[in-house]
């Protein structure tokens, strides 16, 4: 059973507020005066009425007295927005900064996608990339989190925007990364430009640029915690005129996922792509990850589809698919 305290001015505002989140099928299991209005304890069977489920502990309180929300710990919009991104496993000092953030815009809307949408945007940058980049993109990351498929998903993206990106694959550890590549795009292997070592990379990209092109780089797995992978992805780094950009899973442990940013962002790393949002309903980690390692969400994966499958970052859009099990849908809206 879900149970929650909410508090409102009247008895009647206090079961609007029941019955909006949790449902018809709620019941009341007490209620009493208090100064200023009433407190009802609710309840329901369902995990409905929304991802969040709300804890006892957690009063919802709306003071109208002088047409402002209460103090904070009292403002049910904030402690709305802390219970989201708790829920979705961001880290509980990060949920409240992001609740206290959000606070300002409490006094123009009652949209707890506002409240959540303000107070990221205190907290992280978003730096979407363009169809045609101004550099080289060098997409790092972890094993499994979805470099190859982010590759073939910009050079689409490229090509609807009537532009051109080159995909490159860097096979370096001779893991047939060509060929996986080359199936994404539904091309020939001999298609794709593959690169076996470094001086074949270095030699690739010179001819693309003599010729004015950009190139998406999809280089092998980075174990993060590996001190000669992110010792070798340094050397790369600085020798390759190239932006990194990390391809990182919504998927995994808060904590893992914030070592992980971190570790990359001391690589020189600025800019990150989050895949696997469309498979994982607890978002919050990587958001919390990114922000607290400084690198900026270019784009969100949200769909397995090469075409239309990379999504514009925001705050905006961030604060809607944390608030609630967003479709495909919403989230396909301004893809490219």
């Amino acid at each position: 059973m879900r149970m929650k305290m909410f508090a409102a001015e009247s008895l009647e505002e206090a079961k609007a507020m029941i019955f909006a989140e949790m449902g018809d099928d709620a019941i009341i299991l007490s209620e009493r005066e208090v100064p200023g209005g009433v407190e009802v304890r609710a309840a329901t069977d369902k995990l409905g009425g929304g991802m969040v489920p709300s804890e006892p502990r957690f009063v919802t309180r709306l003071n109208r007295t002088n047409g402002a929300m209460g103090r904070p710990q009292e403002n049910p919009l904030r402690n709305r927005v802390r219970d989201a991104l708790l829920w979705h496993g961001a880290p509980a000092r990060f949920a409240e900064r992001v609740a206290d953030a959000g606070l300002p815009a409490s006094a123009r809307s009652s949209d707890p996608a506002d409240i959540l949408a303000c107070g990221l945007d205190a907290l992280i940058t978003c730096s979407p990339i363009s169809p045609r980049p101004e550099r080289d993109i060098l997409l790092v990351g972890p094993p499994g989190h979805g470099r190859t498929a982010t590759a073939a998903k910009m050079t689409r993206r490229a090509a609807v925007a009537d532009t051109r990106i080159l995909p490159v694959a860097a096979d370096l550890d001779a893991t047939a990364g060509g060929a996986q590549l080359a199936a994404y795009l539904e091309l020939e292997q001999d298609q794709i430009r593959i690169a076996r070592t470094p001086d074949d990379l270095f030699n690739m990209l010179r001819t693309a640029r003599a010729d004015g092109d950009r190139c998406v780089i999809d280089l092998p797995a980075i174990v993060p915690f590996d001190r000669e992978d992110m010792a070798s992805l340094k050397d790369l780094i600085a020798v390759i005129d190239a932006e990194p950009v990390l391809v990182i899973s919504a998927e995994g442990h808060p904590d893992d996922l914030a070592e992980a940013a971190r570790a990359f962002a001391d690589a020189g790393v600025k800019r990150a792509i989050v895949s696997k949002l469309d498979v994982t309903r607890r978002r919050g980690g990587i958001v919390a990850a990114l922000s607290g390692a400084g690198i900026s969400l270019a784009h969100l994966g949200v769909t397995p589809f090469i075409g239309g499958g990379l999504v514009p970052a925001s705050p905006a859009r961030l604060s809607k698919i944390l608030l609630e099990e967003a479709s495909v849908d919403f989230a396909l809206r301004g893809a490219a």
